[in-house]
């Protein structure tokens, strides 16, 4: 075989090798990146809305608000796995009350956290120290809800 017969041949299997070998590492890690950039940006856009679930994981019935709500009517007292999945921007956070109205302590949750399962007792009301129910779990323990700009002691 010639030598230029011979390095054509080569050439030839290599193109074809590159042209079915998997992606590299390098390319599956920056494709990875992008996967996750795009998710990442999906969860900060948000839907507009504070989900609540009366169950655990987005179990049982599902309660959903754009705006305040004064009375959670029937997820009152009722919700075991919390959502924000507000915009980005101003009032993003939600401030989670104890009685209607706005009344008694409340714990705040931020753009895009979500609590998957209160019945824990990881989550508390922990603002408006002296208040009705102040440090009791937040588990079937909401009755209403005010968007504000961001969490804070008050």
């Amino acid at each position: 075989m010639s030598v230029k017969r011979l390095l054509t041949v080569a050439a030839s299997a290599a193109a074809v090798a590159a042209l079915f070998s998997p992606v590299s590492s390098a390319s599956a890690t920056a494709l990875d990146a992008g996967s996750r950039a795009t998710a990442t940006a999906q969860l900060a856009s948000g839907d507009g809305y504070l989900h609540v679930y009366t169950q655990p994981y987005g179990g049982g019935r599902e309660c959903k608000w754009s705006g305040n709500s004064d009375n959670w009517g029937s997820c009152r007292n009722l919700t075991s796995d919390i959502w924000n999945n507000g915009y980005a921007g101003g009032l993003d956070a939600v401030d989670l009350y104890t009685a209607p109205n706005g009344g008694g302590a409340h714990a705040c949750i931020s753009q895009g956290d979500r609590w998957y399962d209160t019945t824990t007792g990881n989550y508390r009301f922990t603002y408006g120290a002296g208040l009705d129910q102040f440090g009791k779990s937040v588990n079937n323990n909401i009755s209403s809800h005010r968007w504000v700009d961001y969490c804070s002691q008050g």
